[in-house]
């Protein structure tokens, strides 16, 4: 048997400048300006090197200049360098039950296009959905504009397990799909040279909060969101945990109740059979409930605006319902805290429109119903990034590329020799 070790192929100095290509640019992504000693001080690189690399990042448009820095109080002030990156776009594309959303954004995280259509994706036929994304992605892609040179991917999040690959759905309960290549459809109809995969939405969520939202770099963090179902991403260590074969994060399906309600799944009991969207619009606005879950001109936002007005006015039937949702939304969180002992959990989609109505309940029992104790001091959060988490999350994962290999952005001036 060969070892390991012996299979491994030295790194040539092509792949070694790639390396350190990729080191500079994250360190300016993550740290903020810095001058080229700082960065060499920093990444463990000589000046000599940082120099070079700085230049070539520069003449791919990928860094710049941006003044000085005098505190230092002594000799020449240093000029400070910034990640740009405003000739690269990524864009994440998010496919759910009854909407469809694409943000747009350039290697330093800045937006450039956003925008949200109703659909229902689980009545149209499949190639109708498809095709009703790939007008929404080519309208993305078009407002980048003639100053975008390279398009670092595009990741399209989904309510539903994806296959190893990252290509196709392998099952979206909610959607009715199995094993639909939604990557492969929608790069061959935008005629795309960029990588085109798919993930899941909470997958993708998490990764949104772990690096930009209230609490990103937090290590240990769990997303859970709301729209139609209930989807979730778990961050172990500063890792995306994906399992096995990649389905981890169900969270949604965790079995509440033996006899329970029927899930989308098909099964009884699931925990997104009782905090779902749908059970509470059952249970908070009983009379609107059948006309908002009917209504294909609505997304979930306007939905749940509904429960948002009813709690508003002190309706006593919303109240209750939501008072009912927010012990569920507990004991939920409570598994998920005696099973991972999150540092924090991130309330993601509609739950962030009715948390004022229901954090308390959730927390109390949440507390309550976990074994360790004050919860293992796991705080109770609400995102600031509400239903755009997955598609952002998509943007993210897609500019992976580039900071992976800046090497693949072209030259946007002459470069340095």
């Amino acid at each position: 048997m060969v070892s390991p070790a012996l299979r491994m192929q030295p790194a040539d100095q092509v792949s070694v400048r790639r390396n350190n290509l990729a080191l500079v640019l994250r360190l300016l992504h993550d740290v903020g300006p810095r001058s080229r000693a700082a960065v060499a001080a920093e990444s463990g690189l000589n000046k000599a090197t940082v120099s070079s690399l700085v230049a070539e990042l520069i003449d791919r448009g990928l860094v710049r200049e941006v003044g000085t820095d005098d505190r230092r109080g002594l000799g020449r002030p240093a000029t400070l360098l910034e990640l740009d990156g405003r000739n690269v776009a990524a864009l994440g594309l998010e496919l759910n039950v009854d909407f469809i959303a694409a943000l747009a954004t350039d290697l330093a995280g800045r937006e450039v296009f956003h925008a949200e259509r109703p659909i229902d994706a689980a009545g149209w036929p499949r190639q109708q959905v498809v095709a009703t994304l790939t007008r929404l992605a080519a309208d993305a892609l078009a407002a980048l504009g003639p100053g975008c040179s390279t398009l670092s991917g595009i990741t399209v999040a989904v309510p539903g397990l994806v296959d190893a690959e990252g290509r196709a759905i392998t099952l979206a309960p909610n959607l009715d799909w199995r094993d639909v290549d939604v990557g492969h459809r929608l790069a061959a109809a935008l005629g795309v040279q960029a990588p085109v995969s798919v993930d899941n939405d909470g997958n993708l969520g998490a990764l949104a909060e772990y690096r930009v939202g209230e609490f990103a770099g937090t290590p240990n963090l769990i997303f859970v969101s709301g729209q139609t179902g209930v989807g979730g991403g778990i961050i172990v260590d500063g890792r995306l945990l994906r399992g096995a074969t990649g389905f981890s994060g169900e969270v949604g399906h965790m079995r509440m109740a033996q006899d329970g309600p029927v899930c989308g799944c098909g099964r009884q009991g699931c925990w997104e059979a009782f905090v779902g969207l749908k059970p509470l619009l059952r249970a908070a606005v009983p009379d609107l409930a059948s006309e908002l879950e009917a209504n294909p001109s609505l997304g979930p936002e306007d939905k749940i605006a509904k429960v948002v007005s009813r709690a508003t006015a002190g309706d006593d039937v919303a109240l209750a319902g939501l008072e009912r949702h927010a012990h569920w939304l507990g004991t939920g969180l409570a598994t998920l805290v005696n099973l991972f002992n999150p540092q924090v959990i991130v309330l993601g989609g509609f739950f962030r429109d009715i948390a004022p109505w229901i954090i308390r309940t959730a927390e109390r029992t949440m507390r309550a119903e976990t074994i360790a104790p004050k919860a293992g001091d796991c705080i109770l959060a609400v995102s600031h990034l509400g239903f755009s988490a997955a598609a952002l999350g998509g943007a993210i994962h897609a500019a992976q590329r580039v900071f992976d290999d800046p090497a693949l952005v072209p030259y946007v001036t002459t470069a340095s020799t």
